[in-house]
């Protein structure tokens, strides 16, 4: 039997629910009754609790997860000081918690008080025939009840008979959490790695290539606090990819700027990323700790322990040369200066490209760089030295950032298949790189005599972790040739022929894509 998943304007009251019950079937409800407590509503950054359709509450060292779409409501003890779903023990909550997201800490986002009730619909012998549970959650003189019916197994009608009540109260089926935020007047600070930039197809390129920077300088500013906390290593991740995403707008749309803006831009946004790179390095490793400890023998893992350690004593160091840098007036002056550039498109000079169709210029740029990938890969071997294959993944990667800057003036679900295709080559090629650079890491760190790690121990797990982590790159490398083939099929090349040729091009290019 389907559980009742519900809503309810107001405070439940179980006196009163009881009354709506059809006297002549001798049915009553028993219930248990919390007392109100103070606590918080926890979602992360990125809203994910809110777009998983759960409620996630701490009242002290108590979790209450209730899921929209099973009525579920599970509970376990944590510590007041926990951030990410790794730091529970396990559980029900860290379980549905380590679904929801591994990486982002769950923050409060509203104080309120919560009221916990459980029962049973009993019948006149007092034998349960439906369990249910709600919350009641109180904000600024706001109270809303949200909660779940769950049926036993031969009593439908018991549970028809109570699913009508709670109607007759005025609760309302409930899939999503937005009444309730809605009710209580919780805003949601709304954020996207992704977010959706609107663009016209015959405005300026120089219009457009400004509305997308403005849109990812914005991303990037509002990352700036998580960094400066250290609340988690996203906030650091998504500024990262904002600021290289901006160099790449200014570098792929070469032209759109007078040159000489063009080399500043490119060297200010370099020199922006560079500050986070050693620590966004450590982060990774760090990260990543648990799938190294299933890479070695358990006989190298003391070694690998004090590894970390050493790494992460390393990692709190550079987050406060990260910290201090982003608190400086430097930075503030400078972060607010590019700001406040690209506020305006007349606050550049124009270059040769700038007043070019958006569009046309999209379908140029984008089919220039998706033939220099099949270029490059078409002479991909088996003996094809490590470098070309960097030199690949740097083009996949431009022509994704394309892709996905200009993907509103595209059919959504044609191009989303194609950057689909894409990602598959693009994320085997990222491997394969990852564990390159990890074993360069690795290798600095065994030689390098200002990190004093000459310890037996550690030099046995660095090279067993190094030995797995080439063994993992070439296993990789035999994936490349067989993903790109996929990405350069007949059906493919004739998806970005289509989808990126003005009409009155197509015949004459169709045989360019064939070659």
């Amino acid at each position: 039997m389907e559980p009742f998943v519900f809503f309810l304007p107001g405070r439940l009251s179980i006196q009163k629910l009881s009354q709506l019950l059809p006297v002549e079937s001798g049915s009553r409800i028993s219930v248990e009754k919390g007392e109100a407590e103070e606590g918080f509503l926890l979602d992360t950054f990125e809203n994910d609790v809110f777009q998983a359709a759960k409620i996630l509450l701490q009242t002290g060292q108590l979790l209450l997860l209730f899921d929209l779409q099973t009525g579920q409501l599970h509970e376990q003890q944590a510590a007041a000081d926990w951030k990410l779903a790794g730091d529970l023990e396990e559980g029900p909550v860290f379980r549905l918690l380590a679904d929801i997201s591994k990486l982002r800490a769950f923050l409060p986002i509203a104080k309120v008080k919560v009221k916990r009730e459980s029962g049973q619909l009993l019948d006149d012998e007092g034998k349960t025939l439906v369990r249910f549970h709600a919350l009641t959650v109180s904000r600024a003189r706001k109270v809303a009840a949200i909660g779940g019916t769950q049926s036993l197994r031969g009593y439908t009608e018991a549970h028809d008979e109570l699913k009508q009540a709670l109607r007759e109260y005025g609760a309302v089926p409930c899939t999503d959490t937005v009444e309730l935020y809605r009710y209580l007047g919780i805003e949601r600070e709304e954020y996207s790695i992704k977010p959706e930039i609107p663009l016209q197809p015959e405005a300026p390129v120089k219009e457009s290539g400004v509305t997308i920077i403005k849109t990812l300088m914005g991303l990037v500013r509002c990352n700036e606090k998580g960094i400066i906390e250290d609340i988690d290593s996203e906030f650091l991740h998504d500024y990262r990819v904002g600021l290289r995403k901006v160099r790449s707008v200014v570098t792929l749309l070469s032209g759109i700027f007078r040159e000489e803006d063009t080399v500043r831009l490119k060297t200010q946004l370099g020199e922006l990323t560079k500050k986070t790179n050693n620590l966004r390095d450590l982060d990774v490793y760090l990260l990543g700790r648990e799938e190294y400890f299933q890479l070695i023998p358990p006989i190298t893992h003391v070694g690998l322990r004090l590894l970390f350690s050493k790494l992460a004593a390393e990692r709190k160091e550079e987050q406060k040369k990260v910290q201090a840098f982003m608190k400086s007036r430097g930075y503030a002056r400078q972060i607010a200066a590019l700001q406040k550039l690209f506020a305006d498109s007349a606050n550049l000079g124009d270059g040769p490209i700038a007043h070019e169709k958006t569009l046309t210029l999209a379908c140029r740029l984008i089919l220039k760089r998706y033939r220099k990938v099949c270029k490059t890969a078409r002479d991909i071997d088996e003996n094809t030295p490590d470098p070309v294959l960097h030199r690949l993944r740097i083009n996949c990667k431009k022509l994704r950032y394309l892709m996905e800057f200009f993907t509103p003036l595209f059919p959504a679900e044609e191009i989303r298949h194609l950057i689909k295709s894409l990602k598959v080559l693009q994320d085997n090629l990222g491997r394969f790189n990852d564990y390159s650079v990890q074993q360069r890491f690795l290798a600095g760190v065994a030689g390098d005599p200002k990190r004093d790690f000459q310890v037996l121990q550690i030099a046995q797990a660095v090279g067993a972790l190094t030995a797995m982590l080439y063994r993992l790159q070439m296993e990789e490398r035999g994936k490349v040739m067989e993903n790109f083939a996929r990405f350069d099929s007949p059906e493919i090349r004739a998806e970005f022929h289509t989808l990126f040729h003005p009409k009155e091009d197509q015949d004459e290019d169709h045989s360019l894509l064939q070659q």
